[in-house]
């Protein structure tokens, strides 16, 4: 299914990676994916090129869509750039170590992942359409992660207020109680008073005893039977109930309480997360193909790219071609100077190329097998023309010790 690349040729294409410091490789030229999936997609794909005619003709097409119709091709960028990296935060939610935070991140995904989704169906591209059916936006597990989880949670869990008020009966109370705390004594303080008919009643908080309530000896006869006296003063005395205790107890445990719900909720819908995975990791696949495809759209428009025709015969015929690197790298208003290549097994089954030093002998051969490379990735390619013949293998030894980015030649290297 795939091209055959040895690690010479891919090294010598400098293709992903060059030997060279500061020296830009053809990753570095095609690489205007919007997401990290995307550009791993991408380079995935320069060192696997296909080599099976259909697959290839099907990227073509998605590619020449999107340069025909930019408005489109516009909408599908600007949420696929908020989609993000996916691909991790899934593997992430697998191995139980998700933060909210990226919880939260997943779930403006699948938003985001709907649209694509949307946009894709009402393209009448078939190639779309196909892309359309297989995602999945998950609506379910979307829409519980934006019930229960705040809208901006910290990265942490164990930083607290990560669930939603009205998830959690338990976990209300207690945050009342924990945050709410002088309300709810005033409400005490307030019923006390009016059932015990003692207008100066109040309720305070010391180290010895927590709280209590406070009562002036003039309406000590008032106090009901259930108190409990803890301390006479001069002027008063002071109590304490069953419920306040309880109270007591209540807030000096609820933080610690709050932060246990908050951690089993948090999980429960981590596990839940969980059984989502094999869709969400096609979702992630999926976009990353339709970054690479947008890509190499937005390349062609860039750089004046052009289809390339792709067929099972014996020929490749470029017209005008040009290194995709080298042509990046010219000093503003330098145009690169094009090149002709034919061969086929009739009239030109070789090509003897002759020349002084630093003429651009290697420039041309690996020119040509970048433009043939690129075209079986399903990338327009640089050209004015190019009739590509299938090719199952590309073998280099070409430019050992060059720099070819920088223009320093096999010679002026030695």
């Amino acid at each position: 299914r795939y091209m055959w690349l040895d690690r010479f040729t891919i090294r010598n294409l400098e293709l992903v990676h060059s030997a060279n410091d500061n020296a830009v490789t053809l990753f570095d030229i095609l690489d205007h994916t919007c997401t990290p999936m995307g550009a791993r997609l991408l380079q995935k794909w320069i060192i696997m090129p296909l080599k099976e005619l259909k697959p290839i003709e099907e990227r073509l097409g998605m590619v020449d869509f999107f340069v025909k119709n930019e408005e489109i091709q516009q909408e599908f960028l600007t949420h696929i750039k908020q989609i993000g990296d996916i691909e991790r935060l899934i593997s992430k939610v697998g191995l139980q170590r998700v933060g909210p935070r990226e919880l939260v991140a997943l779930k403006r995904a699948l938003i985001h992942i709907e649209a694509v989704k949307n946009l894709a169906a009402n393209s009448k591209n078939p190639f779309l359409i196909k892309i359309a059916d297989q995602l999945n936006p998950c609506l379910a597990i979307r829409e519980r992660i934006e019930r229960e989880l705040q809208s901006e949670p910290p990265a942490l869990l164990i930083k607290g207020n990560v669930i939603n008020d009205g998830i959690d009966e338990d976990l209300d109370r207690l945050r009342k109680i924990a945050f709410g705390g002088k309300d709810y004594l005033v409400q005490i303080q307030k019923r006390e008073a009016e059932a015990t008919g003692i207008p100066s009643l109040k309720i305070s908080f010391n180290n010895v005893f927590g709280y209590y309530l406070e009562v002036t000896h003039t309406h000590k006869d008032k106090v009901p039977e259930g108190w409990i006296r803890k301390q006479t003063l001069v002027n008063a005395e002071r109590y304490i109930t069953p419920e306040l205790k309880e109270y007591e107890e209540q807030i000096l445990g609820a933080e610690e309480k709050i932060q246990a719900i908050e951690i089993r909720l948090y999980n429960e819908l981590m596990y839940e997360t969980a059984s989502y995975i094999k869709p969400i990791q096609l979702d992630s696949f999926l976009i990353a193909q339709l970054d690479c495809l947008l890509c190499f759209a937005q390349l062609a428009d860039k750089n004046h790219y052009v289809k390339p025709t792709i067929n099972k015969e014996k020929v490749l015929d470029i017209k005008g071609g040009r290194h995709p690197v080298i042509e990046k790298q010219l000093p503003v208003g330098q145009e690169y100077i094009t090149n002709d290549v034919y061969l086929d097994t009739d009239s030109q089954q070789i090509i003897m190329i002759t020349g002084p030093n630093m003429a651009g002998k290697s420039a041309i051969l690996r020119q040509t097998a970048l433009i043939v490379l690129m075209a079986q990735m399903g990338s327009f390619v640089p050209a004015k023309a190019a009739d590509v013949g299938l090719v199952d293998k590309i073998f280099t030894r070409v430019g050992a010790s060059d720099n070819i980015s920088s223009g320093e030649s096999t010679f002026m290297v030695e």
